[in-house]
């Protein structure tokens, strides 16, 4: 395979490697909205009554959770921009 053939197969590879982790980053985020949204309808809608403190501490839980996959969609979006960056001046076949 000759030189360029093969800048342009990294190219093509690192594109898809880029696209693929962005996938990746909107299901993050989508998943740390549905569990927001799971662990606001458990807070608002839990009877007192029903309320131990093992579910206070699995709802403070998952509200954790939430959050650690928001920074973590946040940090794979700065990556996946870097990437963009490094990857614009690449020759494309």
């Amino acid at each position: 395979m000759s030189q360029p053939s093969k800048d342009a197969q990294a190219a093509k590879d690192l594109e898809q490697a880029i696209e693929k982790a962005k996938e990746v980053a909107a299901d993050i985020r989508q998943a740390a909205d549905d569990l927001a949204v799971a662990n606001t309808v458990l807070d608002t809608h839990l009877s007192e009554q029903a309320r131990t403190r093992e579910v206070d501490q699995a709802l403070d839980h998952q509200g954790a959770v939430e959050k650690t996959l928001t920074k973590s969609a946040e940090t794979l979006d700065q990556v996946n921009n870097a990437l963009d960056k490094a990857a614009a001046p690449l020759p494309h076949g």
